[in-house]
């Protein structure tokens, strides 16, 4: 089991606004319907978002994240499966 601490849809918040430009809210963001596109983060500003959370927690979360993580959610899942090593 990873000891890194969960990432908080308020540090995911910061990485958006940091490398999309976009100020979200952070209940926004939580919300289970909320996607990516809703609060405007785009393809390429979704690329940006796995890149540095692989950088931040030194996992690969595949090729496909981008693509297959339409929500903020299943983002948070996604990382939490590779720092436990199931992705």
């Amino acid at each position: 089991m990873s000891s890194i601490p969960e990432l908080t849809y308020q540090e995911l918040a910061s990485i958006i606004l940091k490398h999309v430009g976009v100020t979200v809210n952070v209940h926004r963001l939580s919300h289970r319907l909320t996607t990516f596109a809703d609060i405007g983060v785009d393809s390429v500003g979704m690329l940006a978002v796995v890149r540095e959370l692989e950088h931040r927690r030194r996992v690969d979360l595949g090729g496909t994240a981008a693509q297959d993580c339409p929500t903020p959610r299943q983002l948070l899942t996604r990382l939490r499966e590779a720092q436990n090593g199931a992705v």
